[in-house]
């Protein structure tokens, strides 16, 4: 579950029936307090509509027949995405209120991502689609009852068309999509895997079929987005989907690579004993940390994108203000290179700085060269040919003890990835140098 994600400690059903009286008839006392039966529809329903009124004071109609969403779990992804969007604002140097556009793919009758996006940020708007008559009738009236008709757009979806098609209609530019995809492939799937579980579901399945099912799965519906993303890149700054097995992460990773997309990231999203993923690519030069794109389960290395996090050890005995005086000392004796502070009202003796260069000025090779930063035409180059992101990070250490340090470079925007290895190497190197005490 994502580090903020209040719902890491379960909720108090008692404080949350008081909250909202209509869950009071099916909270159930167990030896381990209060709860309520999972296993019942109408229970189901009713806590995530205490869950969305008690802490996001929205109120939603959950019509029987149709996914009840799990609140924690839908929270996981769009505090993600936030993140995700902190990182492409640090890499653009964008304003951290600025407008954000975001497109769901099959909102549902609850509407909960663009729900949840908009009331958790001012900022933010969404575009969601939706194909089942029902759902979107639900849809819109949540919007509607809730006061953002100005802020969350319910679009009906073709059998047909594009799934991606609001991006191809609209002339502005999106920040990410979303999207919980159909799973299943056939209606005797849903019931194979309900079976395969080796104590039965954890909770009722409350979905209509149109829904759950799609032609060849989930792999097939986030596989056509990947195809349409091929021909709308200029259109989204991050394509992303939730997935429900491993082996549709690994088909899609396959079917990106199959494009020459390299620029991806995977994610994972623990609720209980439900596991699920998320994949996200982009056709721009934004790139995330680690700690937003890679998994480190060993199984899983062979689809794991390529490290955009590299650490450098440094020297036990060296102390932070050292390290930050030693490093912006050397970032500053790089020519062309700008700096700016990563975070607003950061303490001076932490380093957390961005680097931007717009070409390549620290290698010996570029040394010699001595190129300038003109184009043919006399025009300045502007574009940013790397943005890195410098910090430090405590290095862990067995018993407790101080384990010293990692100079930490996060590589934020850029296509060439030789540059940005480059750059971490050179600085790196210069610092853990001058902190053994020999010389720049």
């Amino acid at each position: 579950m994502h580090s903020r994600n209040p719902y890491r400690t379960p909720p108090d059903f008692i404080a949350l029936a008081e909250a909202y009286p209509s869950l009071k008839p099916h909270i159930t006392l167990t030896q381990n307090g209060a709860s309520i039966d999972f296993k019942n529809e109408a229970a189901q329903r009713l806590l995530t509509e205490a869950i969305l009124f008690r802490d996001f004071a929205l109120r939603v109609t959950l019509p029987p027949g149709r996914l009840c969403p799990p609140v924690p779990n839908r929270l996981n992804y769009i505090l993600w995405l936030e993140d995700v969007m902190e990182a492409v604002s640090l890499a653009l140097r964008e304003p951290p209120n600025r407008l954000i556009r975001g497109l769901d793919v099959g909102t549902g009758a609850s509407a909960i991502y663009p729900l949840l996006g908009c009331r958790t940020h001012a900022h933010w708007s969404f575009t969601a689609t939706e194909l089942d008559e029902i759902s979107l009738r639900c849809a819109r009236s949540n919007v509607e009852i809730n006061g953002l008709r100005d802020r969350i757009a319910v679009t009906p979806a073709q059998p047909d068309g594009l799934i991606l098609a609001p991006l191809s209609d609209s002339d502005a530019v999106y920040d990410f999509t979303m999207c919980n995809p159909p799973f299943y492939s056939s209606r005797e799937e849903v019931l194979q895997s309900a079976e395969a579980k080796e104590l039965g579901p954890n909770a009722v399945c409350t979905g209509a079929d149109v829904e759950m099912i799609t032609p060849g799965g989930e792999t097939a519906f986030v596989g056509r987005m990947v195809d349409e993303s091929m021909q709308l890149r200029g259109k989204c700054r991050w394509f992303t989907s939730m997935l429900g097995k491993m082996s549709s992460l690994t088909d899609i990773v396959q079917s990106l690579k199959s494009k020459q997309i390299d620029n991806y990231a995977i994610s994972e999203f623990v609720q209980g004993q439900t596991r699920r993923w998320v994949i996200a690519w982009s056709a721009s030069d934004l790139r995330l940390p680690d700690s937003l794109s890679r998994l480190s389960h060993t199984g899983m290395q062979n689809i794991m994108p390529a490290r955009n996090t590299l650490h450098q050890v440094l020297p036990r005995t060296a102390s932070v203000a050292q390290v930050t005086e030693t490093t912006r000392s050397i970032l500053t004796s790089v020519d062309g290179l700008e700096l700016r502070a990563a975070q607003t009202n950061q303490s001076s003796d932490a380093l957390d700085v961005v680097a931007v260069a717009v070409r390549n000025t620290w290698s010996r090779a570029a040394r010699r060269k001595k190129r300038d930063a003109m184009h043919e035409d006399g025009r300045i180059v502007s574009d940013p040919q790397l943005v890195c992101r410098l910090r430090l990070e405590e290095k862990p250490d067995e018993g407790g003890r101080h384990g010293g340090m990692y100079l930490v470079f996060d590589w934020l925007r850029g296509r060439d990835r030789g540059l940005f290895e480059s750059f971490a190497s050179h600085i790196e190197r210069k610092v853990v140098t001058t902190l053994s005490g020999g010389v720049r």
